[in-house]
Formats: C-alpha cells, sequence, structure tokens
C-alpha cells in the first residue's frame, strides 16, 4: 500500500487506483475535486498539485498535455486526479488540491452606498435597468466574485433585502498555468480557453454549492486584475502582455468604440451555473496592468470627503498603487511577484496549517505562532516579513540581503529542518523592491512625502496580517505614523458587492475610473537606480 497525504489527511492507496478514488475516502474529497465528466480527463477540472511524490504515479497521459511545466520558474507539478494513478507500493505522494483550508481575506471595510439595485422585481418579472430579463416568482439574488491571482472570494447576496447570504473562497485554479499574470498569459497563447474554462469550472462548483436557488441568480460582478477579468469573460489577453500592455477593452475604449472598459454579458454566454439570462457584470479597468479591483477598492475610500491626501495599497501578485486628493487620483502597478505569499521560496508556503504566522528572535531560539497545531511547515507572508525584519535586527543579514559570515541559509525553526535561504532573500528583495518602487514613485508624482498621508490604506489579506512595524524596518511600506493607518481587509469584494447593490454605485466607479492617470514606473528616467535603491532591506526613503 502506499500513503497519499491529501490536504493533509492520511490516507491509504492500493497500487492502480486514482487519485480521485483516493480522494473519496477523505473527509471532504469529492468537495474539493470538480469534475463533471465522469473521471474520464475530458473535462479537465480535476487538477490537483502534487507536492511530493509524483514518481510514484503512472506518466502523464495525453489528457494531461495541457499541465506539462510552462515557462515558470516554480518547480511544480500538476495533474489530473483521475488520470494520475498509483504505481509504486510503500511511496508517500502529497497532493494539494485549490479548495484546501487556506486563511484566505473573505471581506474587509464595507463600501458606502445606498440600496437601488440594477436588478429588481416589478410583479412577476425581474428587470435589470428597467428591461426585463425574465418571469420570476421567488427571491432574486447576486453574486460578486473578487478574482486575485492567488485566491478567489465570492459573496452571494439578497438583492431585495441586501444580505449577505453565503461567502466561499478557494485557492485560483489557475496556478497551474504560473504563479503570476505574465505566465499566466504565456500560458493562454500556448492553451487558448484552457485557463477561462478552470476558472468558471471551480466557480460554478462553487454556485452549486450555495443554499439558494441557482435559477434565482440575475446579477454576478466580477472585480480582477484586467488579466484575471478578462480570462473569467474569455476574453484575448495577449495585448496585456505586449506593448502598450493594454487589454482588448481599454484599446477599444481609447478608440471610441465604447463607453466605458466594464464589460456585460449574459449568464448563459458563459456558461455560468446562474440564471441563462443573469446580467454579467465586469468592473471597469482603470489603465494598462492596474485593473477592477482597485477600482472596487476605491469605492470602499471616502474619496470625495478627505481632506487629506490619501494613499492605498493593494499588496499581492500584482500590487496595486494609488494616491490621491481633491479629485486627483493617479496609480500604477508593481509587478511583485508571489514571493509574499510563499511562492519561489524554498521556506515559503501559502498561509495554511503548518505556516509560520509571526516570529521573534529570542537569544538563540525563535518564538514562533503557527497556523494549527502541527508541526511548522513553511512560512507565510506575514512570517517572512517577520523573518526579515528579524535577521536584519540582529545582525544576521545585512541590508542587502547577505548573511552574516557567508553562510548560505538561516535555520528558522528548531522543530523543524526549515531553512532560509540566500535564493529566498534575493527572491524576497525583489518583490519588496516592487512595491516599494511603486509607492516611491507615486509620491514623487503627486508631489507629496510620506508624512503629508493623512491616510495610509492598507489592502488585502496579506495586509490584514503582517507586523506593520517590521515592514516598515525592512521598506516594503511606507513609514506613515500608526495613527494614519487604515486596514482595510478584501475591500475589492466589498466594492464588487457595493456595484451589485446600488445602480448609483457602480455607476460611480465607472465615472471615477474615467479620471485616473495612470504612471507607468518603467518609462521613470531614474527607474533602474531607484530599484536597485529599493532592493535594500531598510526603511524606504520618499521625499
Amino acid at each position: 500500500m502506499a500513503t497519499v497525504i491529501f490536504n493533509g489527511e492520511h490516507l491509504d492507496a492500493a497500487i492502480g487506483e486514482s487519485l480521485f478514488t483516493v480522494a473519496d475516502r477523505a473527509a471532504q474529497g469529492t468537495e474539493e475535486i470538480g469534475s463533471s465528466c465522469q473521471r474520464t480527463g475530458s473535462c479537465k477540472e480535476c487538477i490537483v498539485q502534487i507536492k511530493h511524490g509524483n514518481e510514484a504515479l503512472t506518466p502523464c497521459s495525453k489528457e494531461e498535455a495541457f499541465l506539462q511545466p510552462q515557462a515558470d520558474s516554480e518547480s511544480a507539478v500538476f495533474r489530473l486526479a483521475c488520470q494520475a494513478r498509483i504505481m509504486t507500493s510503500d511511496a508517500v505522494i502529497v497532493v494539494e488540491t485549490f479548495k484546501r483550508r487556506l486563511e484566505i481575506a473573505v471581506s474587509g471595510r464595507e463600501a458606502p452606498h445606498g440600496h437601488d439595485p440594477w436588478i429588481e422585481r416589478s410583479g412577476d418579472a425581474v428587470t435589470c435597468d428597467g428591461e426585463r430579463l425574465a418571469h420570476h416568482t421567488g427571491p432574486i439574488y447576486g453574486v460578486a466574485i473578487d478574482v486575485g491571482t492567488t485566491t478567489v472570494v465570492l459573496h452571494a447576496v439578497d438583492l431585495e433585502t441586501a444580505e449577505t447570504v453565503a461567502i466561499r473562497a478557494f485557492e485560483n485554479p489557475q496556478k497551474y498555468g504560473g504563479s503570476d499574470v505574465l505566465h499566466r498569459i504565456s500560458y493562454d497563447k500556448l492553451h487558448p480557453g484552457q485557463l477561462h474554462g478552470s476558472i468558471l469550472a471551480h466557480v460554478n462548483a462553487t454556485l452549486r454549492g450555495l443554499p439558494i436557488n441557482r435559477r434565482g441568480i440575475f446579477a454576478v460582478t466580477v472585480a480582477g486584475n484586467p488579466t484575471m477579468r478578462d480570462l473569467f469573460f474569455g476574453f484575448d489577453v495577449q495585448p496585456i502582455g505586449q506593448s502598450p500592455y493594454i487589454s482588448v477593452t481599454q484599446a477599444e475604449f481609447l478608440a471610441g468604440q465604447r463607453g466605458s472598459t466594464a464589460v456585460r454579458a449574459e449568464g448563459r454566454s458563459l456558461g455560468l451555473a446562474v440564471h441563462p439570462k443573469a446580467c454579467v457584470y465586469g468592473l471597469p479597468l482603470v489603465s494598462h496592468h492596474v485593473g477592477a479591483d482597485i477600482a472596487a477598492v476605491l469605492a470602499t475610500i471616502p474619496i470625495e470627503s478627505a481632506t487629506e491626501p490619501f494613499l492605498v495599497i493593494d499588496v499581492g501578485t500584482n500590487s496595486e498603487v494609488a494616491v490621491g486628493h481633491r479629485g486627483r487620483i493617479i496609480c500604477t502597478s508593481c509587478p511583485a511577484g508571489p514571493a509574499f505569499e510563499g511562492g519561489r521560496l524554498t521556506c515559503g508556503m501559502a498561509a495554511s496549517d503548518g505556516a509560520i504566522t509571526a516570529l521573534k528572535r529570542d537569544g538563540g531560539t525563535w518564538n514562533i505562532s503557527a497556523i494549527g497545531s502541527g508541526p511548522p511547515r513553511g512560512l507565510c507572508g506575514s512570517g517572512l516579513v517577520d523573518l526579515l525584519a528579524e535577521l536584519v535586527a540582529n545582525d544576521e543579514m545585512d541590508r542587502l540581503g547577505r548573511f552574516r559570515n557567508g553562510d548560505k541559509s538561516v535555520a528558522v525553526c528548531e522543530r523543524s529542518s526549515l531553512h532560509f535561504t540566500q535564493a529566498d532573500a534575493s527572491e524576497l528583495a525583489q518583490a519588496k523592491a516592487a512595491n516599494a518602487l511603486g509607492q516611491m514613485m507615486l509620491l514623487r508624482t503627486f508631489g507629496i512625502r510620506a508624512s503629508q498621508i493623512g491616510t495610509y490604506y492598507l489592502a488585502g489579506a496579506f495586509a490584514n496580517n503582517m507586523n506593520v512595524a517590521n515592514a516598515q524596518q525592512i521598506g516594503l511600506l511606507l513609514s506613515v505614523a500608526e495613527d494614519r493607518i487604515a486596514r482595510i481587509g478584501n475591500a475589492s469584494i466589498e466594492g464588487a458587492k457595493a456595484a451589485l447593490l446600488s445602480r448609483s454605485c457602480r455607476d460611480r466607479i465607472e465615472a471615477m475610473v474615467r479620471t485616473i492617470e495612470h504612471v507607468e514606473l518603467e518609462k521613470e528616467p531614474d527607474f533602474f537606480d531607484r530599484y536597485v535603491e529599493a532592493l535594500r532591506f531598510a526603511p524606504i526613503e520618499a521625499g
């Protein structure tokens, strides 16, 4: 017998069994893996990640050809659970799905909005912006979706009462196409439509599990960066990956062929598990790699009443930054990559069981906090921030990321063989520099200093949990006074939900997006010099 560790659960497996069959015996196996083809491999939905032991499985079948390693620096192995079969006894195979139990920020600061939904009941009919959609006498629902590069969050709401009736979250299943947007764009060129199908399959599986009548879902709003939003709608994303780096909707908007970068589609045209005539609305993109997610975040901020400049940063794989005051907003995107989400690091992992979330040096030992009761398996974003700050503070690593005495790695935890390497430090330095550069450049462009920021908004799950003082010491965040910092959580889903419940909020977001100025960092004459400066693990020097 072999042992399959499925999302942390140990299961016995016989030679010849598929991973899908083994997962049937897990506590929540059938919920964790999606499939709509009776396990023949044709739907390509039952993708799992093999963390260890792929050599004990049968070779990839022709149905799995689309999962072959792409031009990404990660060494992740992905398989179809219905095709990968146990080939060796006494082997240990570690399998993770995209619905494993992660600590995902599922909500945030609510966006101010009235209750004036654009989907309404008129007698026994449902209307969209006053136009009849269908006959329907039961409750009417809407769904807001935040499609992040790493995670996906979904809120289902009763459109007549504005009550949130269900919240769901899962890892973005497009991970097999690369850990960042550029790799997914490249993957989509080789396998057009595959990433679109994967995200829809997982969203549909989630919709089918909601405690509501799916035929009563008449509205869906979708927020995400340009690549994620357009992959959801099935658009060609190749233009986003090449100069001038704009989506097809932005190109059409600039050419006067459409009035907004927002998009609309019918539920049946996308194959969504909602009412066939449901209106699916993609929030407007800002520009280039700045997307509908930051537009949704900005909807939660009292921009009009702000008496001092504000800065908002949503730290992630594709970080976005905006600065505004007195009717002017400028923004940029920072291709930070997945390092602070555990990607490409020997010691990194997502925020799931075994992830170190906080740590502090106490003499020769580490005091750590981790998720779950098992042994530490790696560090997630907040733990990585603490580690970097502690190594610098204790003179175990200099500001350039070099270890003391020329060491190549540092032991992180006495209770495991976990080590932080020189390569890990380099990956984090690059991710940190991208975020720092975006903030520095926008402040300079806007003509203000960090000390003039009235409110410093930190959006996203990562910012929710990090030690801000440590993040400031390593130069990830600006040195802004604590009383001016506001953590707003997953504000993107809240903005998408506000747009779902309020026609005036939806229209306000579209109007606001048209006024935002985009700054292309790489076109700044001193871009490279400032980037090199930002690689240092030192507080940001921003005018």
